[in-house]
């Protein structure tokens, strides 16, 4: 099998560690429109060490998917930790590293701000979207995750869950990373002046010159979307830390097979520890063998075992 095939594939899932199951799923599940298609065992321990977390772990985890279901789309990963804590960030900066944003899709963008703005949710002028590079409107979750939302014409109803944004410390270091686990550059590197009300909601008119570069795993392509951007401020915020992170924290990828993908990646893409057995206790899957990785911005990446056959219509 060539290497680019042995590396990652496809999103899974994009870890969301929230205070409130239930209001995230409110959000996303009543507003947005997508569904929980998984929910493991409340109150089920795990071993947290897989995790880099002590002892044993206590979380329930919801896995939300938008119309296009499990086998064809990336899922929100939620989970509401039990022990330990969810850990908030005492950091608000929208340029601190990390998985800062997500985006969806829409085909009716004033009809879902009003649903939004029902929910409470404050929903920023029109912009131009850091992931979708088109007009856009921000809003913002209970747990800080900015939301982007972009019209798009679709015979699939609700929102779709289309990307992500990754702030960087070092856009080259990151693109390096991000190739050398499977991902591929749909835009090259490139400067460009970013006002900050593009990262957040209710940002002022400051400017900065940032380095930015798309790109996405070959069997997602433009489906779902990855936009790494170096903000000169980045640099000065330490990074994100911890499994149980309030906010966006952790991505997963399919791979085909998980002995084949890590002995393909290069040296210069460690394991965060061995590769491991994760239950999921409660749901149809058992549990799925994975591996970690941490990008050169804290965010941890992990290859899940999943073949090709588990997508096959």
């Amino acid at each position: 099998m060539p290497t680019n095939e042995a590396l990652a594939r496809r999103f899974l899932h994009v870890n969301l560690n929230s205070a409130s199951l239930q209001a995230t799923e409110n959000l996303y599940a009543q507003r947005l429109g997508l569904s929980r298609r998984m929910l493991t065992e409340p109150g089920a321990t795990l071993d947290g060490s897989m995790l880099g977390l002590e002892g044993e772990v206590r979380a329930a985890t919801s896995f939300l998917y938008d119309a296009r279901g499990g086998r064809n789309a990336c899922a929100l990963e939620v989970i509401e930790w039990t022990t330990p804590t969810i850990r908030p960030s005492s950091n608000s900066s929208p340029f601190r590293p990390g998985v800062r944003s997500a985006m969806f899709t829409v085909d009716d963008l004033e009809t879902c701000s009003g649903h939004l703005r029902e929910a409470g949710r404050r929903i920023s002028d029109p912009v131009v979207g850091l992931i979708s590079g088109r007009e856009s409107v921000l809003t913002t979750d209970a747990d800080g995750v900015v939301i982007e939302l972009t019209q798009v014409s679709s015979e699939i109803p609700g929102a779709l869950f289309s990307g992500i944004q990754i702030l960087s410390v070092d856009a080259q270091a990151t693109t390096d990373f991000m190739t050398a686990i499977g991902f591929e550059v749909l835009d090259a590197p490139a400067t460009s002046q970013i006002r900050e009300n593009q990262f957040v909601p209710g940002g002022g008119d400051d400017d900065a010159i940032c380095e930015t570069v798309r790109l996405a795993l070959p069997e997602d392509r433009e489906q779902f979307t990855v936009n790494v951007v170096q903000h000169p401020d980045t640099s000065r915020h330490p990074l994100p830390e911890g499994a149980n992170s309030q906010g966006l924290y952790r991505c997963a990828l399919r791979v085909d097979g998980l002995d084949t993908a890590v002995a393909s990646l290069p040296k210069s893409v460690p394991l965060v520890g061995e590769p491991v057995w994760c239950a999921l206790p409660g749901t149809k899957i058992d549990g799925l063998y994975v591996a970690f990785m941490r990008s050169p911005d804290g965010v941890v990446f992990e290859f899940v075992e999943r073949p090709i056959k588990h997508f096959d219509r």
